[in-house]
């Protein structure tokens, strides 16, 4: 039995964050309506909330959180999915006619229509999501590690780009992942079953702890940016920023080999600028890698990887919470004491 109503977060302003009641939405032609089974909260969601908005998935007030799985409850007429699919979406949809879908850079949409909401008790997809970006759910997969999904995808687009811009084998390269909260540790373990030697560095000892399960060979306490400036004694082929901060794609690129490879996968607030040493990456020939969001490929690929570590992956998740905690989910994965929370719905029920 579908209520009539149902609860859905809002994030309003920085900091602020509503539950607002709200009639249950019907889907129109090629919609879909899922009961979310779980969500999870994730770095982006912090850095959204702190900031109180997104430079391309959000404007205010706006439905909250983006990494979710669930049940089709129901389907409007020409949907791809049946009443009592079991699913996982994507938060994102992309046209695939532009001139980046053509090329297979999805991420890079001209027209990429985003997904927001899954902080809530059920969710309505949109045409263009259900049709391009809702996955069957496999069987035996625990929803609150389907609901990494994403996550994984954009970390899985991360690997790809860095393998697609290194010119040996990757068993030859070292690698330096800075900031091992759980994207970080999800390309720790990318990277290490490339069979790279990893690096971890963060200053907070437990997330370091956290890393040798994921495959760190070693792992280093401290802050991006520590020490004097220069770049380190034992450079690394690949530097991997996970944590959004100038220092830390400060660091990844001073922490660069011959012909290294920098990715900047977290992203800086808008405006921020980065300044290089023009004469190292060129004569070194460094490579500066922008690194954004995931592709349909990704996406499949992060899912069959979750079903082979489903462990693993399940340990990212420290606590659970109900809907009406979300702060409180929030502010321990800003106080480091939680990796990430799963989001119980249904709190009204």
């Amino acid at each position: 039995m579908i209520p009539e109503h149902q609860t859905q977060a809002f994030l309003t302003g920085p900091g602020s964050v509503e539950l607002r009641r709200l009639p249950m939405p019907e889907p129109g032609a090629g919609e879909l309506l899922i009961r979310v089974d779980a969500a999870t909260t994730c770095g982006t969601d912090v850095k959204v909330y702190r900031r109180g908005g997104h430079p391309t998935m959000l404007a205010l007030p706006s439905p909250f959180g983006h990494e979710v799985t669930g049940t089709v409850v129901r389907a409007a007429a020409g949907a791809a999915h049946t009443e009592g699919d079991a699913v996982v979406v994507a938060n994102s949809a992309s046209c695939g006619e532009c001139q980046p879908c053509r090329h297979k850079r999805e991420n890079l949409c001209r027209n990429l229509v985003y997904l927001n909401g899954a902080f809530a008790d059920y969710l309505l997809i949109p045409e263009a999501v259900a049709k391009r970006s809702v996955h069957p759910r496999p069987a035996g997969l625990e929803p609150v590690v389907a609901a990494m999904a994403e996550p994984l995808a954009c970390a899985v687009h991360c690997l790809e780009r860095c393998l697609g811009a290194w010119s040996g084998p990757p068993t030859e390269a070292r690698t330096l992942v800075i900031g091992c909260g759980p994207l970080g540790l999800m390309l720790i373990d990318l990277f290490h079953s490339m069979r790279t030697h990893v690096c971890a560095l963060d200053p907070n000892s437990h997330r370091l702890e956290a890393a040798r399960p994921f495959g760190a060979a070693e792992t280093r306490l401290g802050r991006a940016g520590d020490g004097d400036g220069t770049a380190v004694e034992d450079p690394f082929d690949f530097a991997i920023d996970a944590t959004g901060t100038p220092a830390g794609w400060d660091h990844a690129v001073k922490s660069l080999a011959p012909g290294g490879v920098a990715a900047l996968f977290g992203g800086c607030r808008p405006g921020t600028e980065l300044v290089i040493d023009a004469e190292r990456v060129h004569y070194q020939e460094q490579t500066l890698l922008g690194v954004y969001h995931h592709r349909p490929s990704s996406f499949r690929a992060a899912l069959d990887r979750l079903c082979g570590a489903p462990e693993r992956y399940g340990a990212l998740v420290e606590r659970e919470l109900p809907l009406d905690r979300l702060t409180e989910a929030l502010d321990l994965m800003i106080g480091r004491h939680a990796l990430k929370v799963a989001i119980r719905p249904h709190s009204s029920e």
